[in-house]
């Protein structure tokens, strides 16, 4: 067994090998705590279901339940990390020890995850080998820090890599001095746009008030940064992958389409869809053809040309959606149609629902959100009147309303 030298840290007061880390104490008291919840939960329900007050399916649920709550207090009590004197070694609940020594180590990953966790990888020499992966949320001290340290972090290999490539193209500048300025520059003005975005998606969502100008505003952003895009000549990461050093733009690119996609599903009723899924499909594919332009990475992997396509295909069926009917001008055509049923639908958004016949040239019965005053002003058996509108591109759109 070699001594605490071989690794060039500390020496620990009793020279004993491995050095044995658990689960940090906050990973081990939420475990035990839901493992605790998912056991007592079993046994009331094994209780309850023996004295017949409930049945099989609850019993059945509760009991997995349980089990995970097994697994969970099983798992705080097994696993550990242990710091061996050449290598390391992971113990996890349900499969062999894994081990590596510390010759065999290539360098090391870390992969954020939610709610503070971390992923370590250890990626190994031999070419092809699968790395050595684990949820690092065990207890740490000086000796497993300076091991870490001492491992290659190939994450800011990579981010030096690719950084030294950006400063090298003669596109940000004419010596390096430049090409930073210019890159902080750009990290600025993504930041600022992302910080645009986000206000104008919550305006939005939440409060789209003025109307015309809170849609404008999220329908102008997309199309700002894509022309920031097509300027920067690779300068700016439509993906934002991990240990990208380019400023990255996927939210003001992506985002306010989804809340334009949203608000037309809410707020307008089209009657010619077709014609604005047509006219989408070919923004849709536009768009994508000037941000992959725009972004040579994206070109590097063929499918994310097609996953870039889908992100990007709500933006112009909201913004088109959006157009079609704020801009129209043209007079309505008024019919008069009886209520046959209505309804109040609850969920993430709650519709007032009035159910009317076919009309003009809405062919099946259909169900209209009219939203909650005008709901409360008729009955089943009123008349409402629809105001069916061309729309300024072509698509025939309504409103319904009390009639005068």
């Amino acid at each position: 067994m070699r001594s605490d030298r071989y690794l060039g840290i500390p020496a620990r007061r009793d020279g004993v090998w491995p050095r044995t880390y658990r689960l940090a104490r906050r990973w081990r008291v939420l475990n035990q705590g839901l493992g605790a919840i998912g056991l007592a939960a079993a046994a009331a329900a094994s209780v309850a279901a023996l004295r017949g007050a409930l049945p099989a399916p609850g019993l059945v649920v509760a009991l997995g339940f349980g089990a995970l709550g097994a697994y969970l207090v099983a798992a705080t009590r097994v696993e550990r990390f242990l710091l061996h004197a050449d290598g390391v070694e992971v113990i996890t609940l349900g499969r062999a020890p894994r081990r590596l020594r510390t010759d065999q180590i290539a360098g090391r990953r870390t992969v954020p995850l939610q709610y503070g966790m971390e992923k370590l990888v250890l990626e190994r020499r031999e070419p092809g080998a699968k790395p050595l992966t684990v949820n690092f949320l065990f207890e740490r001290d000086a000796a497993l820090d300076a091991w870490l340290a001492s491992v290659p972090d190939l994450d800011a290999a990579d981010r030096a890599g690719a950084e030294a490539a950006l400063l090298a193209s003669t596109g940000l500048g004419a010596d390096e001095e430049a090409r930073r300025a210019a890159l902080a520059r750009s990290h600025r003005a993504a930041k600022a746009l992302k910080g645009v975005a986000v206000v104008a998606c919550g305006w939005g969502l939440l409060f789209p008030r003025p109307y015309p100008i809170a849609m404008a505003a999220l329908a102008a952003i997309p199309l700002a940064t894509i022309a920031l895009v097509l300027a920067g000549r690779g300068r700016y990461a439509v993906e934002e992958k991990r240990n990208e050093v380019r400023p990255g733009v996927g939210v003001p690119v992506f985002g306010p389409g989804m809340v334009l996609m949203l608000r037309a599903l809410l707020d307008y009723q089209v009657v010619d869809v077709s014609r604005v899924l047509g006219w989408s499909a070919v923004g849709a594919v536009a768009l994508t053809a000037l941000l992959v332009r725009g972004d040579a990475a994206l070109r590097r992997r063929w499918f994310v040309p097609v996953l870039i396509l889908a992100l990007v295909a709500p933006y112009p069926w909201g913004a088109l959606n959006a157009a079609d009917v704020l801009l129209d001008r043209a007079p309505a055509e008024v019919h008069e149609v009886p209520v046959l049923h209505k309804h109040v639908s609850s969920g993430k958004h709650t519709s007032y629902d009035l159910r009317l016949p076919p009309w003009g040239p809405v062919a099946e019965p259909q169900e209209v959100d009219v939203g909650a005053e005008l709901y409360g002003e008729v009955e089943v058996g009123d008349v409402v009147c629809t105001h069916l509108r061309p729309g300024a591109l072509g698509a025939r759109w309504f409103v319904v309303d009390l009639c005068d």
